[in-house]
């Protein structure tokens, strides 16, 4: 049987879902490369939305709160933010750069009883023992493994911003008609935000900028929301569409397998985008030690993940529609219910996702 220290994994995609796929393989003895079609390697925005430990209304209501000694003394902490680009240059950092090749565009991948081998758009073709498709939304290898699917318009845009601002004990995630902010504290005085709301796909943005148009609809939101998108400079608020992608039943086929975004895209309602590939590409490594043979590891693998995986999935999608529900009379309907859940039942489902361990 071959030792994995003579074995060679192929890595599609050098985010942050890639990159720790790489290092869990590196940990497990396989001889690791990443290729990403980027020239430089970065993560666009500041990092997905985290579900805050108390839900309010926009007037600043409390409708839930989590933030319990029981919580705290099982888990240590809320919740953590981290700067997405700057959890990237870590997870290099102990990768090593010289594991990554950049401008490699994969346009496929052929495999057989022996290895797989991944093809490149400048012609080069290369050969390993594994390959893992991380290569997002609009995966190349998904569309190989699994044939064509167009995501899915979740049916709102996100607002994205890093505010600069000194007060402290800021946190809030706040649900109004159609709306919902959520903010949360970062190192080195820095506030992460989000707004979500409808619009239509691919809908311009307005001719006064992104940072008056959120001033005029959250002005009149409870504090502090208003001061923290006016700490946000324009240049610090991103933009994007939501999208998702159609639940997978598998994600291997032979010696080829999918990783965080390209089999699980979800909506950022429960902040997991990024969760959900870490824990992935934990789980794969440790399939890959602990199985020699690398058909029956990823079937391991996508054993252990998909149900987890899409149930996370159908859970954010489900928290976007009722943070976000328009009609007054079912959101006076909602905050009503979401008052009276036990706080052990919701502090349960929150457990669900934050306590696992592969």
């Amino acid at each position: 049987m071959q030792s994995n220290a003579s074995k060679k994994a192929i890595i599609i995609g050098g985010g942050i879902g890639g990159v720790t796929a790489a290092i869990a393989l590196q940990q497990a003895g396989f001889d690791v490369t990443v290729f990403e079609r980027a020239d430089e390697l970065r993560e666009v925005g500041l990092g997905a939305p985290v579900t805050m430990a108390s839900v309010s209304t926009w007037r600043g209501d409390i409708l839930a709160d989590l933030r319990t000694e029981e919580l705290l003394e099982q888990v240590g902490t809320i919740n953590r933010v981290v700067h997405r680009a700057e959890l990237l240059a870590l997870l290099l950092e102990a990768l090593g750069a010289d594991k990554v090749q950049l401008g490699a565009t994969c346009v496929g991948f052929t495999q057989d009883a022996s290895g797989v081998c991944a093809r490149f758009a400048d012609g080069r073709e290369v050969r390993g023992d594994v390959l893992i498709g991380a290569d997002g939304l609009h995966s190349v290898i998904r569309a190989q493994l699994f044939g064509p699917s167009q995501p899915r318009y979740a049916g709102y845009t996100c607002y994205r911003g890093l505010a600069h601002i000194s007060r402290t004990g800021l946190a809030t995630w706040a649900w109004g008609k159609g709306y919902q902010v959520g903010i949360t504290p970062m190192s080195k005085e820095r506030l992460y935000w989000f707004a979500q709301l409808y619009a239509p796909e691919g809908a311009p943005d307005k001719a006064i900028g992104r940072k008056r148009e959120l001033r005029e609809l959250f002005h009149d939101w409870h504090d502090p929301i208003p001061e923290v998108i006016e700490a946000t400079a324009e240049s610090d608020i991103l933009r994007n569409d939501i999208y998702e992608s159609k639940p997978l039943r598998h994600w291997s086929l032979g010696r080829v397998t999918l990783l965080g975004d390209a089999p699980h895209t979800m909506t950022p309602n429960l902040g997991q985008g990024a969760c959900q590939a870490i824990e992935d590409a934990v789980e794969l490594g440790a399939c890959l030690k602990a199985e020699p043979d690398i058909v029956t590891a990823l079937k391991l693998y996508e054993k252990r993940r998909v149900r987890r995986t899409n149930m996370v999935a159908q859970l954010a999608r489900l928290v976007g529609r009722v943070a976000q529900w328009e009609h007054p009379t079912v959101c006076g309907a909602r905050n009503t219910i979401i008052k009276r859940i036990p706080v052990s039942l919701e502090l349960k489902i929150m457990m669900w996702i934050i306590d696992y361990k592969p």
